[in-house]
């Protein structure tokens, strides 16, 4: 997250945050039904959720405001002030 989803951001390296993600959810889904269950899987399981969310309401916004910056959408756009980013899971 800290080198492709930090302030400063491309849709490039969102979509590079957006596969490793992928990837890394995977592995541990694997290690979900193969291992012992602890709090720290849990942990890392929720956390690689959090950042999945971030990595896709961010692709979603075309443009920059406030503390985020998306280089391919350098400006502020008044028609998205009073949006809000809603994100829902495909089932």
């Amino acid at each position: 997250m800290w080198d492709y989803v930090g302030i400063v951001r491309t849709n490039k390296r969102l979509q590079r945050a957006t596969t490793r993600i992928t990837n890394l959810q995977e592995e541990i889904q694997q290690y979900y039904w193969n291992f012992i269950v602890t709090s720290d899987l849990l942990e890392l399981r929720n956390i690689a959720t959090v950042a999945e969310l971030i990595v896709t309401s961010a692709l979603q916004r075309l443009e920059s405001r406030g503390l985020h910056y998306n280089l391919d959408y350098p400006k502020a756009d008044p028609a998205w002030a009073q949006r809000n980013t809603v994100v829902r899971k495909e089932r």
